[in-house]
């Protein structure tokens, strides 16, 4: 049985469900259509301009979208190729921001982008999962190690499951990625350290 707020979900009406789920998936959709309208897609009400710039505010994406000629009107190409993938990332999470589901879905949301958007969207995504709950589907560990429950996957089965100090004292995959994603970024600052 799955219970959302005590109820069963197959209790709850299909639409009022897909009201209170969110999704950043890993490839954001958008429109040929303004930054704007973009954001505001999907929320079902009118939404201010001082909400969307907050949302966009909370998301890292504001001060980017001012650089823009037309800021908040500037249209962006079909499926957002005028955009980074950092960049549409953020607007993805300004738009679930906006909508303020209850329940959250990440789909490995920062795989795609450089280090420093992927701390930049990080900080927004902790701001948008503060009090709701949120599943996330990741490759880094880092993205899942505050988590309540992790459940580590391979070919569709379930081979782990518990909290990341858990999950690291156990001799397992998950220990196995962690400690290969801890010596790929020991190294890669290293290496930046000799450079810079």
């Amino acid at each position: 049985h799955i219970l959302l707020d005590g109820a069963e979900l197959k209790d709850y009406p299909r639409q009022y469900l897909r009201s209170q789920i969110g999704i950043v998936e890993q490839e954001p959709f958008l429109f040929s259509r303004s930054i704007g309208e973009n954001i505001t897609y999907g929320v079902g009400r009118d939404v201010p301009q001082e909400e969307i710039e907050a949302a966009a505010q909370a998301a890292a994406i504001h001060e980017v979208i001012l650089t823009f000629p037309d800021g908040y009107k500037t249209l962006v190409g079909e499926k957002g190729v005028t955009l980074s993938g950092g960049q549409r990332q953020r607007m993805a999470i300004a738009r679930t921001l906006l909508k303020n589901p209850r329940i959250l879905i990440l789909d490995d949301s920062t795989s795609s982008v450089d280090t420093e958007t992927e701390a930049e969207i990080r900080a927004a995504l902790n701001r948008l999962m503060e009090n709701r709950t949120t599943f996330i589907i990741a490759h880094r560990i880092q993205s899942v190690m505050n988590a309540d429950l992790i459940l580590v996957m391979d070919k569709g089965a379930v081979v782990q499951m518990g909290r990341h100090e858990e999950l690291v004292a156990q001799d397992g995959m998950y220990r196995q990625i962690y400690e290969i994603q801890t010596r790929i970024d020991t190294e890669l600052e290293d290496e930046l350290a000799k450079v810079g």
